[in-house]
């Protein structure tokens, strides 16, 4: 009997809609020969036998590494001829319905996750189907983007366009955005290419040079926005997301909470605050409350910032003046602050003040 006619005869038994995807891969195998399905149950590690390379299994079948992979290719090839048939089981149709939703194109490794996330065995037979099944392709690791799963159909000319066009907008905006910021301000040059928020984060996935930060905003995966090291760049993302003062202890609590620290590591407060109060680029506003300087927050005391604001108006203020003054750039009690005016600058008139002794 011809190989063809073997298949054909045994595809005839009906493949259970209930089973995992290793179940699944285990039944259409049962429709090739015994040596060439082992080979690829060993290869993927599905059920029950430890995942093996290609070399450990040329050794077992005395085989040559590359005979090995001939094996695992003939069969993945007719294993693609014969699965049309079964493209409605509904395992089969839940990977379709993961790719078109995200829009054509998923990382391998995130559709793993999220189809067959906890279990090895169905990893690998997940691998199996995805190199085999019509309609999809899986396109190999570059230095530009991971290894990942598209439908036929979709356009791989589109898609580099525009992650080029997004490359060029951080290397010359150099700042991180959204999904929605990126759309709206691709939205002239990809007008015809029905670009939406959620499109373009399916097309972002794959890429190495672009990257997502644990904010949800978009940059250069080079960058501290997107890859914070230290705790500076730890707390100056922190800051620069909520936009306002936070007391060191609360910007440890948030470096850790978003997973900003190495996993099973804490971020110790007393080190955010060593490392900020050395940093121009902080400015301590309150007690232990640390803002931004780019905010418009000036590194000094209260009778520094007092004494700039008054040289910056070159006129006597009013008490309410200047407490309305400092209260914007720092965080501290109005009776600090009228202490620091009495001993330090001279009354003018009843509640205003100028620069020198009283």
């Amino acid at each position: 009997m011809s190989f063809q006619k073997k298949v054909k005869k045994e595809a005839s038994a009906p493949i259970e809609k209930g089973a995992g995807y290793s179940a699944l891969v285990q039944e259409l195998l049962k429709r090739f020969p015994e040596r060439s399905r082992e080979i690829v149950l060993i290869r993927f590690g599905i059920g029950g036998e430890k995942k093996k390379t290609l070399e450990q299994i040329g050794k077992e079948y005395s085989i040559t590494r590359e005979r090995v992979r001939q094996v695992i290719d003939a069969l993945l090839k007719n294993l693609r001829q014969t699965i049309t048939q079964e493209t409605e089981h509904p395992l089969i149709k839940k990977i379709y319905e993961v790719l078109e939703k995200e829009h054509g194109i998923v990382p391998t490794e995130n559709l793993l996750d999220t189809l067959a996330k906890d279990s090895a065995q169905e990893r690998g037979a997940l691998q199996v189907l995805l190199q085999s099944l019509p309609s999809v392709k899986v396109i190999k690791e570059t230095k530009e983007y991971r290894e990942s799963v598209i439908l036929s159909d979709f356009s791989m000319s589109q898609w580099k366009k525009i992650i080029s066009l997004v490359e060029k907008l951080f290397s010359e905006k150099n700042e991180i955005h959204s999904l929605a910021e990126l759309e709206k301000v691709l939205a002239a040059e990809l007008s015809k290419e029905n670009l939406t928020p959620e499109k373009l984060g399916s097309y972002l996935a794959p890429s190495f040079l672009i990257e997502r930060n644990v904010f949800g905003r978009y940059g250069l995966s080079h960058w501290s926005a997107i890859r914070p090291r230290g705790t500076r760049e730890r707390a100056y993302l922190v800051l620069k997301t909520l936009g306002r003062p936070l007391h060191f202890r609360e910007i440890a609590r948030l470096i850790d909470e978003h997973g900003l620290y190495r996993t099973g590591k804490k971020t110790h407060p007393q080190t955010v605050h060593n490392e900020l109060i050395k940093d121009k680029r902080f400015v301590l506003v309150g007690r232990g409350t640390y803002a931004l300087a780019l905010w418009g927050y000036k590194r000094g005391t209260v009778r520094e910032v007092l004494s700039d604001i008054l040289k910056s108006g070159d006129k006597p203020m009013t008490k309410e003046e200047l407490l309305e003054a400092v209260m914007k750039v720092r965080q501290v009690k109005k009776s600090t602050v009228i202490i620091n005016l009495n001993t330090f600058f001279t009354k003018v008139g009843k509640n205003i003040y100028t620069l020198g002794k009283a």
